[in-house]
């Protein structure tokens, strides 16, 4: 009987524990569409390797190899394509389906990259680099 007492216990002090993680969790913002052959995504002194698929959230980093390439399409169709030895933080994204409110914050650290808006108000975006910021004009 006692045993059954902490089994139940347990198993509701792990329940509240995977909720409160789930709550604090970053929402899913995009999908790493294609990875070659090395990518990573850093967030909070965690890195998990990115493939084929996988889901992007915000305040992330993406970070590729010495041969690594990562083709990324964000929720309002944004994409950005990220060359080798390069690093990309995911910072900030607020998508308004109207097109309206919404904010896309990339910050740039190292490498090449390509950039494509999707369907937001073109203002929304803006790409940070340490040499300056690149803004779209509607």
């Amino acid at each position: 009987m006692y045993s059954h007492k902490w089994m139940s216990a347990s198993v509701l002090a792990a329940l509240f524990a995977m909720q409160s993680a789930v709550c604090n969790a970053e929402p899913r913002i995009g999908t790493a569409v294609s990875t070659k052959p090395t990518v990573e995504a850093v967030a909070e002194g965690n890195t998990r390797t990115l493939s084929d698929g996988s889901e992007l959230y915000a305040n992330q980093t993406v970070r590729t190899g010495n041969r690594g390439t990562a083709d990324l399409e964000f929720i309002d169709n944004t994409n950005v394509s990220v060359g080798p030895r390069s690093e990309v933080k995911l910072d900030k994204f607020v998508y308004d389906p109207t097109g309206f409110s919404g904010s896309v914050v990339l910050q740039a650290t190292r490498g090449t990259f390509r950039f494509e808006t999707g369907s937001q108000a073109k203002r929304a975006y803006r790409f940070d680099t340490p040499h300056g910021t690149l803004g779209v004009q509607p």
